[in-house]
């Protein structure tokens, strides 16, 4: 009990060098959760649901929950805003979402389950994995938002997505090469159970590296009522922000789940050929996020998310014009380019989020912002896997073209209304 005590509940003020030391702990653990995210949500999930012989709209479906998870969000501040110290139950979680996502991958094969029954298994320990990552991730923001350098913000962030692009590229290459070896030679089950058992391995490094980060203990916490959640809604300096976020998702959230799918199925791409793109794409995302986290300490949150936004939604519009013939060229620039923005947004739109909250309530505030944000991608996510089936038969697999040109559009059209209304907060 001592053990646990001073690992979750140490009581005493941490000195600057724990802060450091958690600080170095929190970019390992974010490079190790970044291996298990890319590989849960990317092209091996979609890989291991066809080898199921899942259809297109069941892949869909699957992509669709780490959106729908998001929506616990709403309760997040009802469990973290009471809290002191929020490491313990920060770990807890954490590791539901890591070793849940990691028997998505083991569990069906390992009991030898085929069809609907294989499906349904990965279905709901991939929605308990998401459920517990919806919950936490509020909470893991704040913690990692209290443990930056409050002077050097942009420049942690960079370094933290530095590093977990640099690891998880590295590690996506080589899994992608010994996958398709694997499935080559005929053995695609066995190359399975392989992704699954170094999820594991993941899992149990991750929560070892959470353990040890010392968190920075917030100094407000609130007895947060049901009906104060809707405090960000009226706030009148805050609200932009929070519609900009959630009209993005909605737009984004369209074609979002058929991404990887239309690279496998459609453009015929494979493991190898995504994970080394994938290489090339997080050296330049690594470059991406050290030079949007130093503009943002030059200038303001609100440019990086405007200027991020345009490329970042040119690229949507982008693989709606993509052909079989000459993705093997096309495909890595949009790509390259995505990755090169994608740090630099999701850093820009929390910290300007936190900036925006009050002191008492940021988990609420930034909590309340995802799940809407993500509740409105789910939404649309859900019309676009309804739509596709309809569309596929008169346009076949032209139909997702047109959810990325519905997707890009609708997202210029959320940056000209509303990207100009975010608050100038650096």
């Amino acid at each position: 009990m001592r053990f646990v005590q001073r690992l979750f509940f140490d009581p005493e003020p941490p000195t600057e060098e724990q802060l450091t030391r958690g600080r170095r702990c929190l970019i390992a653990e974010s490079a190790v959760a970044g291996v298990l995210y890319s590989i849960g949500t990317g092209n091996f999930l979609t890989g291991y649901l066809t080898q199921m012989g899942a259809s297109v709209s069941f892949c869909a479906l699957m992509a669709m929950i780490p959106q729908a998870g998001c929506i616990l969000q709403f309760f997040s501040p009802l469990l973290f805003e009471r809290m002191h110290q929020r490491k313990l139950a920060i770990w807890l979680l954490c590791a539901a979402f890591r070793f849940s996502l990691a028997l998505t991958f083991l569990a069906p094969m390992a009991l030898g389950l085929q069809g609907p029954a294989a499906e349904g298994t990965a279905f709901v320990l991939y929605t308990i994995a998401f459920l517990a990552a919806g919950l936490v991730t509020p909470g893991l923001q704040h913690m990692t938002l209290g443990l930056a350098p409050p002077h050097a913000r942009g420049r942690f962030f960079a370094l933290k997505d530095i590093v977990t692009n640099l690891v998880s590229s590295s590690c996506n290459m080589l899994l992608g090469r010994l996958l398709d070896w694997q499935i080559d030679q005929g053995h695609a089950v066995a190359g399975y159970l392989m992704v699954g058992v170094l999820c594991l391995t993941l899992a149990a490094m991750d929560a070892t590296l959470l353990a040890s980060t010392r968190e920075n203990p917030v100094a407000f916490t609130s007895r947060m009522r049901l009906t104060d959640i809707a405090i960000p809604l009226r706030d009148k300096t805050f609200r932009p922000v929070l519609f900009y976020s959630v009209l993005g998702g909605l737009a984004g959230g369209f074609a979002t789940p058929f991404l990887v799918v239309y690279q496998m199925r459609v453009l015929g791409l494979s493991h190898t050929f995504l994970t080394t793109v994938g290489v090339v794409s997080a050296l330049v995302g690594m470059a991406g996020s050290w030079y949007w986290g130093r503009c943002a300490d030059r200038t303001t949150w609100r440019r990086v998310i405007r200027l991020t936004a345009a490329f970042n939604l040119s690229c949507t519009l982008g693989w709606a014009f993509i052909q079989p013939g000459f993705a093997l060229w096309a495909a890595p620039v949009l790509l390259v380019v995505s990755a090169a923005c994608s740090g630099g947004a999701n850093n820009a739109s929390v910290n300007l989020q936190y900036a925006c909250s009050p002191e008492s309530g940021k988990t609420a505030y930034i909590g309340v912002t995802s799940a809407l944000a993500s509740f409105a991608a789910c939404a649309s996510a859900a019309v676009g896997t309804a739509l596709q089936p309809v569309l596929e038969g008169a346009l076949g697999p032209n139909s997702i073209r047109v959810m990325f040109v519905i997707a890009g559009v609708g997202g210029f059209a959320n940056l000209l209304a509303n990207g100009s209304r975010l608050p100038r907060t650096k």
